[in-house]
C-alpha cells in the first residue's frame, strides 16, 4: 500500500469515528502536499456536508467533477445543492446523474419529490413512475404508487 492510500485510509477512519476536526486538518495537510489527489476533495465534501457547510461541500464536489465525472458525484452534488436550498441546481445535477446512469433510483425519486414540491405534477409523475420501475423495495413501490394516485 502506498503512502497516499495509507493517509486516506487513516483519514477515513477518523471520519468513520466522527472525528471531523482531526480529519479536516489531515485532509488540508494532504491537499497541500498532493493538490491533485482528488480523493481529498471527495472526503472534504463529505465532511463539510455532514457538518452542514453546504457551500464548502459544493465547492469540493465541483472541483472533483472537473476531473472525475460519475453518477454518484452528480447525485452527491445534487444533495448538497438541495440542502443549500438551490433547488434548480439540485435538479440539474440529479438530471446529470441520470444521464450517466439512467437506473440510478435515488435520483429519480429526488426529482419526483422536487418537481412535486414545485407544483410540476407531470414531471413529478414521470420520475416517480421511473423510480418504481427500477430495482427498489416493494414497500417503496407501494408508497410511491399511493402517492401517484393522489397526484
Amino acid at each position: 500500500m502506498n503512502t497516499e492510500t495509507t493517509k486516506i485510509d487513516l483519514i477515513r477512519e477518523l471520519i468513520d469515528n466522527c472525528k471531523f476536526d482531526d480529519a479536516l486538518e489531515q485532509l488540508e495537510l494532504l491537499q497541500d502536499e498532493e493538490p491533485d489527489n482528488f480523493e481529498t476533495y471527495y472526503e472534504l465534501a463529505r465532511i463539510y456536508f455532514e457538518l452542514g457547510d453546504y457551500e464548502s461541500a459544493i465547492a469540493n464536489y465541483e472541483q472533483l467533477l472537473e476531473h472525475h465525472q460519475s453518477a454518484i458525484m452528480y447525485y452527491n452534488l445534487g444533495l448538497a445543492y438541495e440542502a443549500n436550498d438551490e433547488i434548480d441546481k439540485a435538479i440539474s445535477n440529479y438530471l446529470k446523474c441520470i444521464s450517466l446512469n439512467e437506473k440510478f433510483p435515488f435520483a429519480h425519486k429526488k426529482l419526483g419529490v422536487l418537481f412535486l414540491a414545485r407544483g410540476d405534477k407531470e414531471d413529478a409523475k414521470e420520475y416517480f413512475e421511473n423510480y418504481i420501475n427500477l430495482d427498489v423495495p416493494d414497500s417503496e413501490k407501494d408508497e410511491i404508487s399511493t402517492l401517484l394516485e393522489r397526484i
